[in-house]
């Protein structure tokens, strides 16, 4: 039995746009950081792609234009300061940085590179995606 009586109309609201998940490419060279970021951030509803070196990476955020890269800073083909330069002179995208060296020489080679931000490593899934949802939200400089 209905809990609405006879006389009441169902409605439904407007159909609303549906909302595009999130872009993040995963750059990391150990292939069981990457798995583990990427559950954690499709888990969120982020659509992901991983890439294990820079070349890979420049290859994937030209064809797949992510919304968001999070770039380990060591990595086996090129400096990940290196990478983060060509990156950020590709787009304003947000580029997350995270190392285990947290060095003040490493983290600001990462922030004069390009990144918006720097994590260390260990990772904390709180902390991680709090950090993309900030960045996704932020209007991007031009």
């Amino acid at each position: 039995m209905s809990q609405f009586p006879r006389s009441a109309t169902e409605f439904t609201l407007p159909a609303t746009p549906a909302v595009r998940p999130s872009k993040v490419l995963v750059v990391e060279s150990n292939p069981a950081m990457a798995e583990i970021e990427a559950l954690v951030l499709a888990n969120a509803g982020h659509e992901v792609i991983s890439a294990p070196n820079a070349q890979c990476a420049l290859t994937l955020a030209r064809r797949w234009n992510p919304d968001l890269v999070l770039l380990e800073l060591d990595l086996p083909d090129l400096p990940g300061a290196h990478l983060c330069r060509q990156l950020r002179n590709r787009s304003p995208i947000p580029i997350i940085a995270v190392s285990l060296d947290g060095s003040p020489d490493a983290i600001g080679d990462a922030y004069a590179a390009g990144a918006c931000d720097y994590l260390p490593k260990p990772l904390r899934t709180g902390e991680l995606l709090g950090h993309i949802r900030a960045h996704l939200a932020a209007p991007q400089a031009a």
